[in-house]
């Protein structure tokens, strides 16, 4: 992929975390009914038929749900990194699903205020919470798929689910981390610090048994 085509990426990226960042804070603030997908677009600066290019609807611009897919540059560079053809799997996976995790963290521009903004909107609207388990749930499968591409795995292999769940599992534990009060290390910071002590357990010093 080209560096233009990732340039115009990265701008679509921005346009739609825009949208959601305004939508998640209308709705936290009014409820969903409480404002209308003409006043986002006011907000934002654009048009109600450029909304509707990346949003379906108003839920799913709350949930950042786009209609249109702005990481493949992410997600190409994470496969190519791969070696498919090896006999086992990369020692970097994890590190490399790390990376993209960041990756996406950054381009959806997200803050704690955002975060929190997240939890008003379903505290308020609790039919949302459902919906964005179900996009996790799909975010995940999606995952999956690109490790066993990346890695020569056949389908349904429980190593690339494994890998994606750890990652998963440490971003959780890493925004209640990035949420607190006293927190003043970047998201990247703190996912590296925690994979960093994962890794450690895998695989402990074996001198320390000695």
């Amino acid at each position: 992929m080209n560096r233009a085509t990732n340039l115009r990426e990265r701008r679509m990226a921005a346009t739609a975390a825009q949208v959601t960042s305004v939508a998640l804070r209308l709705t936290a603030e009014r409820g969903l009914s409480g404002f209308t997908v003409e006043e986002v677009c006011e907000q934002v600066d654009i048009s109600r038929r450029t909304f509707f290019n990346y949003f379906a609807s108003k839920d799913d611009a709350v949930l950042g749900i786009t209609a249109r897919k702005d990481d493949d540059a992410l997600t190409e560079q994470f496969v190519a990194r791969g070696n498919p053809a090896s006999a086992g799997l990369s020692p970097t996976l994890l590190d490399e699903l790390a990376e993209l995790a960041v990756q996406r963290w950054e381009r959806a521009d997200i803050t704690a205020e955002s975060i929190r903004d997240v939890l008003a909107a379903f505290e308020r609207e609790p039919r949302l919470l459902t919906r964005f388990v179900e996009k996790m749930q799909l975010d995940e499968q999606s995952d999956v798929e690109l490790v066993e591409q990346r890695e020569g795995l056949a389908p349904g292999d429980l190593r690339a689910a494994a890998a994606v769940q750890v990652i998963r599992a440490l971003i959780s534990a890493g925004v209640r981390e990035f949420l607190t009060l006293t927190n003043s290390d970047s998201f990247a910071e703190i996912l590296a610090r925690r994979l960093a002590a994962a890794r450690e357990l895998f695989a402990p010093n074996l001198e320390r048994k000695s």
